[in-house]
């Protein structure tokens, strides 16, 4: 009995002894392992390639090995930068984010030895760790992007995407005009958007949306330029000649149109781009030129002026109302060659100028002494009508029946029976204008007073025949109304009382005059100004 208790004891010392070694082997087995139970994961998902990795009972080296094999590779994560429509990929390899293997494996290592306090826990305990395994998962963690690497790449793909804005533009080619749209510009903000991507390579975000800021056009609209390059480029513009001093009078003198094909007119302009807008830009030398070759069309005996009309030209354009504008014509001087019969005067009544203006063009010649063959300059109508004509009013003298007739368009607005100048001092027949006007004139030959008087020519330098109401001399007495429709005067129409006023007040300045024809003589007897205002003083010659 005493025996058996011996032996039982010593089988349980036995025993004790073999559960230690085996204990203290076991330990030592795993003095260089992972426990059982520890596990590494990456609790984003996107990391361990079939989810967790069981490290327990391998060596740290085999662990690393293991998870590294396991690991997605860093040129696969990353984070996609989308700007709008596009899209670019950031990944971990290209701005140094990494797997922390070691990091990890280091941790699964640790579990179970932990320290307690400052003590470094018994190596011969860790069989409790085995034997009794609880299930600790480790996270893998990542080392940070570097900051500077991600900039670079934010800093390409801003470089890649930005874009200038476009101004809207206008283009005239071949006589049409077309516009290009402004566009906006766009860039990234770089601080912005390297924050974001590294925010979300530490988040394990997969997707950045950046919306980038936008550049507006200096010039958003071609207009008001191309609404106005489409209406002149509409149809030819087109160049008014009207002379009423030349051509048929009947039909209101000579008349005609040059035009300009759209494609010459788009050769006019071009677009002027200043402070925010397109503005139309009118050559002025391209619409001279023009002009300077359209000139003949305007025929024998007349010309352009080639300036203003130009300038005329340029004002329509300017306007952008109108394709038409009116051309100013001139009539060159010319010459003529004296006839058998001719005198000074007869020359200068003929083409229907006084005879101071023919030797005004002629300096150097004798009035009295002109020869046959001799070639003189008839002067420019031109000097006769310093006013611009009135368009759409004439007044009509017809010498022969002593009728005054006033027009506006077609339409007849006065017809007075008139007195024209007696044979002495007759009235001259020509083309002019009404140069002047005054209430009550004073004609101081002949101390008259002139109502409603109307100068249209110079008899001499500085006097003027005209068209007035019957005269008063200086004591009262006034022409008689039964001189009217034979010559009476000195060289003025005149008309009756109440005629004058009506016509006076009508009449514009500028309005054209033409006298036609020859007076009949005065009958013998009829009073003229003669009878009532003999000259006091010498005209002048």
């Amino acid at each position: 009995m005493r025996l058996l208790q011996t032996l039982t004891r010593v089988l349980v010392v036995l025993v004790g002894i073999t559960l230690i070694i085996g204990a203290l082997a076991l330990s030592d087995q795993y003095r260089d392992r992972i426990y059982p139970g520890v596990s590494i994961d990456d609790p984003t998902g996107a990391g361990l390639i079939t989810g967790p990795l069981d490290v327990g009972g391998l060596t740290r080296r085999a662990a690393g090995d293991r998870l590294t094999a396991r690991l997605a590779s860093p040129d696969s994560l990353g984070v996609t930068l989308q700007v709008g429509k596009e899209s670019w990929k950031i990944t971990w390899a290209m701005v140094g984010q990494a797997w922390n293997v070691q990091d990890a494996v280091d941790r699964a290592f640790a579990v179970g030895r932990e320290r307690s306090g400052n003590r470094e826990p018994a190596w011969w305990l860790g069989f409790t760790r085995v034997l009794v395994p609880r299930s600790t998962t480790i996270p893998v963690s990542t080392t940070p992007a570097d900051a500077a690497l991600v900039r670079v790449r934010v800093e390409e793909i801003a470089e890649s995407l930005k874009t200038e804005p476009r101004d809207a533009d206008l283009i005239i080619s071949d006589g049409q005009a077309s516009v290009v749209p402004a566009q906006s510009g766009q860039w990234l903000d770089v601080n912005v958007a390297t924050a974001q991507v590294l925010d979300a390579l530490a988040q394990g975000t997969t997707e950045v949306r950046v919306v980038p800021d936008t550049t507006e056009p200096e010039i958003p609209t071609a207009e008001p330029a191309y609404g106005q390059a489409q209406a002149l480029l509409r149809e030819p513009f087109v160049v008014e000649v009207n002379d009423p001093l030349t051509g048929d009078p009947a039909l209101g003198g000579f008349r005609t149109e040059i035009a300009a094909s759209p494609r010459v007119v788009g050769s006019w302009l071009s677009p002027l781009r200043r402070q925010g807008q397109i503005t139309l830009n009118f050559d002025t030398r391209a619409v001279l030129a023009w002009v300077q070759e359209a000139a003949p069309q305007a025929g024998e005996g007349r010309a352009l002026n080639v300036d203003l009309t130009t300038v005329r030209i340029l004002e329509a354009l300017r306007s952008g109302g109108t394709n038409r504008a009116e051309a100013v014509v001139t009539h060159p001087p010319f010459s003529y060659t004296v006839q058998f019969g001719d005198t000074f005067f007869d020359i200068a009544y003929a083409h229907g100028f006084p005879q101071w203006r023919l030797q005004q063009a002629n300096p150097d010649v004798d009035p009295g002494l002109i020869d046959v063959g001799q070639v003189l300059t008839i002067p420019s109508i031109d000097v006769l009508f310093p006013h611009p004509l009135v368009r759409g009013k004439r007044i009509e003298i017809d010498l022969p029946t002593q009728t005054l007739r006033a027009y506006e368009g077609d339409a007849q607005r006065f017809e007075f029976k008139v007195s024209s100048g007696i044979s002495t001092t007759p009235t001259l027949a020509g083309q002019f204008q009404i140069l002047f006007k005054e209430e009550m004139a004073f004609a101081q030959r002949w101390h008259l007073d002139m109502p409603y008087f109307m100068g249209f020519y110079a008899e001499g330098e500085d006097f003027y025949n005209g068209i007035h109401e019957l005269p008063i001399t200086s004591y009262g007495t006034r022409l008689s109304p039964y001189v009217l429709g034979w010559p009476a005067s000195y060289g003025c129409i005149i008309l009756n009382v109440g005629d004058a006023e009506a016509l006076y007040n009508w009449a514009d300045l500028g309005t054209l005059v033409r006298v036609n024809g020859v007076a009949p003589g005065t009958p013998f007897g009829q009073q003229t100004l003669e009878d009532i205002a003999p000259l006091i003083e010498a005209p002048a010659p």
